[in-house]
């Protein structure tokens, strides 16, 4: 309906669907923030404590803090000089027994090395998640950016290069293991109007 003002209103999932075609992904959903965003992927990744992140030393507090607020321990990697995004080189080092997920941020709509990112990510059995806050519709090669990882992360706050009047965010993924519990987690647990089947929150994004 075209005065249901809540999340999931007819201009919130018009705008879903636009970003499904747009960024080539199986399912996009809005949410209040990227740190929303963010969030909802530590736990889809079921991220516990004592776990290990690799990051960029260079990204906003958010980035660190989702993981972080799970009782995760974040293991920092230089930047590219040129790019100021992870430099791919020095990950494997540092990965571990303990490292459950590669967090790169792609900066100011520059994309981290996604080719030797994914090699990495595959050789080790090591999930991504894409923060591409400020990166959307950014590609590199045939990749498009937030779309490699376990689930891609946008920001819609007024300062990204696409923005809402507020602040919010996008969550997508194309990986169909993940969607059931990814819609779940941002609305409640619910699965009706009185029926929970786990523990979420609210993260919509309201359609105003």
């Amino acid at each position: 309906s075209l005065k249901h003002y809540s999340g999931n209103g007819y201009f919130t999932n018009k705008c879903n669907e636009w970003l499904v075609k747009n960024l080539k992904c199986k399912e996009s959903l809005l949410v209040h923030s990227c740190t929303a965003a963010l969030e909802i992927s530590a736990i889809l990744l079921n991220i516990k404590a004592g776990d290990e992140i690799i990051m960029p030393s260079y990204t906003f507090v958010s980035t660190a803090n989702a993981f972080v607020l799970r009782g995760a321990k974040i293991v920092f990697i230089d930047v590219d000089k040129k790019t100021l995004n992870i430099n791919p080189k020095l990950i494997e080092k540092k990965i571990t027994k303990k490292t459950k997920a590669i967090v790169p941020v792609h900066f100011t709509g520059y994309m981290t090395d996604m080719i030797k990112l994914k090699k990495i990510s595959k050789k080790h059995n090591i999930p991504i998640v894409e923060d591409a806050c400020q990166s959307i519709l950014a590609s590199q090669n045939k990749y498009i950016a937030g779309t490699i990882g376990s689930t891609g992360c946008f920001s819609l706050h007024p300062l990204k290069n696409l923005n809402v009047w507020s602040d919010g965010g996008v969550i997508i993924t194309n990986n169909s293991k993940l969607n059931k519990d990814l819609k779940l987690l941002r609305n409640h647990g619910l699965i009706s109007r009185d029926e929970i089947e786990i523990m979420g929150y609210n993260s919509r994004l309201d359609t105003i």
